[in-house]
C-alpha cells in the first residue's frame, strides 16, 4: 500500500508541535486555549491517533481476521512501538532513581509500561512524557480487527460509529467538567475510552475516502475552513475549555476534517521542505517520545551550570541545547533502532506467514 505522504507530513508536523508546545510549558507557562498552541497542545495528539487508524486501515481493510493474521498484527505493532518506548521508559526511571533522594520503584507501574498494558486498567501510570498515548494506541489495536470488520457492513459501521460518538459525548458533557482545571482531571481525560471515538474517526475517514471521490479544489477548500474554525473558534482559560462541551465537537470534527482533506490532497513542496517534512514524519515517534527525555536531563545536568533560573533563559536553553538534541537524537534511534525493529517485524510477518503456507500444503488432500 503506497504511503499518503500528506498524512505523514501532518504526523511529523504534531510531533514537532508537541515539542515546541511542551518547552514553553516548561518554561514560560502553559499556553491558554485560546492560543493555537495551547490547542494543538490538545489536539496534536488526537491528530496521532486518527492519522494511526487511517494509516492501518489503508493496509488492513481487506485483511481476512482469522487468529493468525490477528497474531501477526500485533507482533508487528509491538516491534513498531516497544522499543523506543522501552528506551525513554528506562531513561526516565534511571534519571528518577540518580536524582531523587527519596525514590521509591512503583514495580507494579513499570511491568505495566514494559508490557505496554497500563493503559487497560490505570492510563496515568504511563512513565514517558507523553506515554498515556501509547497506552491508549495499545487499547485501540484491541478493537481494530473489530472496526475494520464492521467498516465492511455501512448498516453496522454507522450504527457503531454513533455509539462510539456518544461516549465520547459522555466525557465531554458528563464525565469531564469546566468547573475544574484539566491538571485536576487529567486521569479522567487520558482515559482511552474518552479517545476511541478519535481512532474510530480515523477509520471512518479512510472508509469514506473508499467511496466517496471529490475534487482537489474542494479537499482544499475543507482543509481551510477546518484549520481556520479550528483557530478561530472562540475558547478562552483553562485547557479543559477545548475538551469540554460543544468546543470538544468542534475541534474533534476540525482535526478529521483535516485529515479527510489530506487524503485526497498530493501537495507539492520545493525539494528542501519535501525532505524536511518526510524527516519529521519518519522520525515523529521518537521526536514524540524523547524530547521528554531529553529535556529532564538537560535540565537537570546542564541547565543548572547557567546559575540563572528565568523562565526566558529556561526556553530560550530548551530551544537552543534541548531542540537540536532532541532532533539528533531522533535521527538516531529511528535510524539504529526503530527502523531495524520494524523491518524485523516485517521479518516476523513473512516468517510466519511462510510457515502457515507449508503448515496447509502440507494436510494431505
Amino acid at each position: 500500500m503506497q504511503r499518503i505522504l500528506s498524512i505523514d507530513y501532518l504526523r511529523g508536523l504534531m510531533a514537532f508541535s508537541v515539542l515546541i508546545y511542551h518547552f514553553i510549558s516548561w518554561s514560560l507557562g502553559v499556553p491558554s486555549s485560546d492560543t493555537i498552541l495551547g490547542r494543538l497542545g490538545i489536539y496534536a495528539v488526537s491528530l496521532f491517533y486518527i492519522i494511526s487508524s487511517i494509516a492501518l486501515y489503508q493496509i488492513y481493510a481487506d485483511t481476512r481476521w482469522s487468529l493468525k493474521n490477528i497474531g501477526i498484527f500485533a507482533i508487528k505493532r509491538f516491534f513498531r512501538i516497544a522499543p523506543v518506548y522501552w528506551l525513554a521508559t528506562v531513561l526516565l526511571i534511571l534519571l528518577a532513581a540518580i536524582t531523587l533522594p527519596s525514590f521509591t520503584p512503583n514495580w507494579l507501574a513499570y511491568l505495566s509500561n514494559f508490557l505496554l498494558i497500563f493503559g487497560f486498567y490505570d492510563p496515568a501510570t504511563y512513565v514517558p512524557i507523553g506515554g498515556w498515548s501509547i497506552g491508549n494506541e495499545v487499547v485501540f489495536y484491541f478493537t481494530f480487527p473489530a472496526l475494520v470488520i464492521l467498516a465492511r457492513y455501512r448498516w453496522l459501521f454507522l450504527p457503531a460509529l454513533c455509539l462510539i460518538l456518544a461516549l465520547y459525548g459522555y466525557f465531554a458533557f458528563v464525565a469531564l467538567t469546566p468547573e475544574n482545571t484539566l491538571a485536576k482531571q487529567w486521569a479522567t481525560y487520558v482515559n482511552p475510552l474518552n479517545q476511541l471515538f478519535l481512532f474510530a474517526l480515523g477509520i471512518g475517514a479512510a472508509w469514506a475516502r473508499r467511496k466517496i471521490e471529490i475534487t482537489q479544489r474542494a479537499a482544499a477548500s475543507a482543509l481551510i475552513f477546518s484549520v481556520f474554525i479550528f483557530i478561530m473558534y472562540p475558547a478562552k482559560g483553562d485547557l479543559i475549555t477545548l475538551v469540554t462541551g460543544i468546543e470538544r465537537l468542534v475541534f474533534t470534527f476540525c482535526c478529521g476534517g483535516v485529515c479527510f482533506s489530506l487524503l485526497y490532497l498530493r501537495p507539492s513542496f520545493p525539494s528542501f521542505i519535501d525532505k524536511l517534512l518526510r524527516f519529521l514524519g519518519d522520525t515523529s515517534y521518537s521526536i514524540y517520545l524523547l524530547h521528554g527525555v531529553i529535556s529532564k536531563y538537560s535540565l537537570t545536568y546542564l541547565y543548572p551550570l547557567l546559575s540563572n533560573d528565568s523562565p526566558v533563559i529556561k526556553c530560550l536553553f530548551l530551544f537552543i541545547f534541548a531542540l537540536p538534541l532532541t532532533i539528533l537524537a531522533s535521527h538516531f534511534i529511528y535510524r539504529h533502532l526503530e527502523k531495524p525493529m520494524i523491518d524485523a517485524g516485517k521479518r516476523a510477518e513473512i516468517y510466519l506467514t511462510n510457515k502457515n503456507n507449508e503448515t496447509i500444503n502440507k494436510v494431505p488432500a
